[in-house]
This record gives structure tokens, C-alpha cells and sequence, in this order.
């Protein structure tokens, strides 16, 4: 099998253990070296047992009834599939067990998050994401935030 195949192989893996909250199987694709980086707060979580902190203590902090969860809708790569974009919605309802101290919803709002991550890969593993969302969205549900109005 060729690298390119490897590679989107990974990316159709990736989506499968992604929307499962399937933290061992998301592990298993990322470089033991792999970065992921959340934009939006500038915390960069490195190596294999700082994003299982990460993805643990994300999946703690929501639950998804029924129809909710991450819904992907854009997921694209180059042509290598060494770089992937991953387009989702993430709705769920906040648990007691919301990471930070501070500026965190109350448990039990409901949040509806667009967020994407741009992933890179190399020799079929992972070995960064930057994970882009509006941090008002998470910590002020349902507040609309103007800007340019």
C-alpha cells in the first residue's frame, strides 16, 4: 500500500474514531511527538500523554443526547493527504466536569460550536493539529458577538 493510501486511510480512521469519542483509537493515529494546539486559547498540549489529558477531559465535559455530538460536514485533503481539513459541528450539552476554572457555561447549557481542525500528517501518523473555534461561542452560549456591526 502506498503512503498516499496510508495516508487517507488515517484521515477516513480519523472521522470513525472522532465521532465515537474513541480516545484509544484517536491515540493510536498520532505520532508519539504529535502537537495539538487549540487556537482560540493559545494551550498546546504535546506528546501522547498530554492529548489523552486533552481528549479525556473534553469528553468529560459534554454529553451528546441523541442526534448531537461531533457532526463533520467539509472534510478535505491535499492531494498526499499529508494536510487535512476537519469541518465539524460540536453539539452537546456541558457536564459538571467543564475543564477551566473560569468563563465556562453552565452545566447543563447547550452549545452548538463550529470549530475546525488542520491536521498534518507524516509517514501515516499524525503530528499536529490546530484546532480553530470562536471561544465566545463556548463560554458565552447564545450571546451574540459583534464586531464589524
Amino acid at each position: 500500500m502506498n503512503i498516499n493510501q496510508i495516508n487517507n486511510d488515517l484521515v477516513k480512521t480519523f472521522t470513525e474514531v472522532m465521532t465515537h469519542e474513541d480516545i484509544e483509537g484517536v491515540l493510536k493515529l498520532w505520532s508519539p511527538d504529535g502537537e495539538w494546539k487549540v487556537m482560540a486559547t493559545g494551550e498546546t498540549f504535546k506528546g501522547l500523554e498530554q492529548i489523552k489529558q486533552l481528549a479525556t477531559r473534553s469528553v468529560a465535559a459534554r454529553n451528546h443526547p441523541a442526534g448531537e455530538g461531533l457532526l463533520p460536514f467539509n472534510v478535505f485533503t491535499n492531494s498526499d493527504a499529508t494536510k487535512f481539513c476537519w469541518e465539524y459541528v460540536h453539539k452537546a450539552v456541558v457536564t459538571d466536569k467543564w475543564p477551566a476554572s473560569k468563563n465556562r457555561p453552565a452545566p447543563g447549557t447547550e452549545v452548538n460550536i463550529p470549530i475546525v481542525l488542520i491536521c498534518e500528517v507524516q509517514n501515516g501518523k499524525l503530528i499536529k493539529i490546530n484546532e480553530y473555534f470562536d471561544l465566545l461561542t463556548v463560554s458565552e452560549p447564545g450571546n451574540p458577538h459583534k464586531l464589524y456591526s
